[in-house]
């Protein structure tokens, strides 16, 4: 689907930085993300608790760096190939990490979010609590924010008669740009030392009656699970889900404020657990919602599977949806903008996206 890599001849983020970043997929031109790329966008500061990947506690950090969201703007995605749907929102991203970790973010938890988003974190420091004693100065200040280089030079074996012996927990400073999800809280997506960012297709051409579609009910969606095992969305199961409600005003890119709204009906990942295969990471997963019409979203697996990302309404505003609704609507928790809601929903797909 994508083309071949670009080599590039260039630094990234330094003039002898140990931690380029590639940027490919559904980019124009795909190459090692620059420091031109990132000089003239905003900055932003959050505090994160991180975890490892087993899930214990590795440190608590202020983090300085860009917004992923930024940075592939300055990329100017656009679709490698034409799948009959004119919008990204059916596109994801996946980061990959130099030791194999990867993270993936749904499109619209970049773009359609707000202010939120993940953040590529090129400084860092350690927060020191109140009660902690004075430090011994040292070239590299482990809480002053350090960009990569100066992390990867941090000599920590001076803390080590109290991390690292039973006392306390051992001292861990992530190395290289990382990938941090301030919204998704302790213990969620992260990847350190970024070498990859990749935007992809979900790969599934549209196939719809875009006229005939918007007037359908479409009674019971089909459910499809990532191994291609089907079922379908009867009443039944919709009503033995895990119900949820949210409430919020609704604006649109496109036409801005439609109303408040209160969407009532049946928690989304509650309905799609039961098709995960025994021993899948819900996070390597996404979620395509299709509407009869062809419209069509992505959903990261992170959203749908830890019960805040969205839900599938059977009624807005205590009104039971119909023509030009269809029976069902998902509706995402938490998006600025409404666009990433899909009516008429036909079919609902868990991909795998890696493993």
């Amino acid at each position: 689907m994508f083309k071949p890599l670009i080599p590039l001849l260039c630094a990234a983020l330094g003039a002898a930085a140990p931690h380029p970043v590639q940027v490919r997929g559904c980019v124009p031109r795909e190459g090692l993300l620059r420091a031109a790329a990132t000089r003239n966008l905003p900055r932003y500061r959050r505090l994160v608790k991180l975890a490892h990947a087993d899930g214990s506690y590795r440190c608590s950090l202020e983090i300085d760096g860009w917004s992923l969201r930024d940075v592939l703007a300055s990329f100017k995605p656009a679709k490698s190939t034409d799948d009959g749907f004119d919008r990204p929102l059916d596109t994801f991203i996946v980061v990959t990490g130099r030791d194999g970790r990867k993270a993936l973010f749904a499109w619209s938890e970049l773009f359609l979010a707000g202010d939120g988003g993940p953040l590529l974190a090129e400084k860092a420091r350690f927060i020191l609590p109140h009660h902690h004693d004075p430090l011994a100065r040292s070239a590299v200040d482990p809480i002053a924010l350090q960009p990569p280089a100066a992390r990867d030079a941090l000599k920590l074996e001076s803390c080590a008669s109290c991390h690292g012996q039973g006392r306390l927990l051992g001292l861990s400073m992530p190395k290289g740009l990382c990938l941090v999800f301030p919204q998704d809280g302790f213990g969620g997506r992260f990847v350190e030392d970024v070498a990859e960012v990749e935007i992809r297709q979900v790969g599934i051409p549209v196939v719809a009656d875009k006229a005939g579609g918007k007037k359908a009910l479409v009674d019971a969606p089909e459910l499809v699970g990532p191994d291609g095992a089907r079922v379908r969305l009867d009443r039944e199961r919709f009503q033995a889900a895990a119900s949820a409600r949210y409430r919020d005003a609704a604006f649109g890119e496109g036409m801005g404020y439609h109303g408040l709204r209160v969407s009532t009906g049946a928690d989304l990942g509650s309905l799609l657990k039961p098709l995960l295969p025994a021993g899948t990471d819900p996070r390597s997963t996404c979620v395509l919602v299709t509407a009869a019409d062809g419209y069509r979203s992505v959903y990261s697996g992170t959203e749908v599977f830890d019960g805040r990302g969205a839900l599938l309404a059977d009624r807005i505003n205590g009104e039971a949806l119909g023509a030009g609704s269809g029976r069902y609507h998902v509706v995402p928790r938490g998006d600025f903008y409404i666009d990433r809601d899909v009516r008429i929903v036909k079919e609902i797909r868990i991909i795998t996206a890696f493993r």
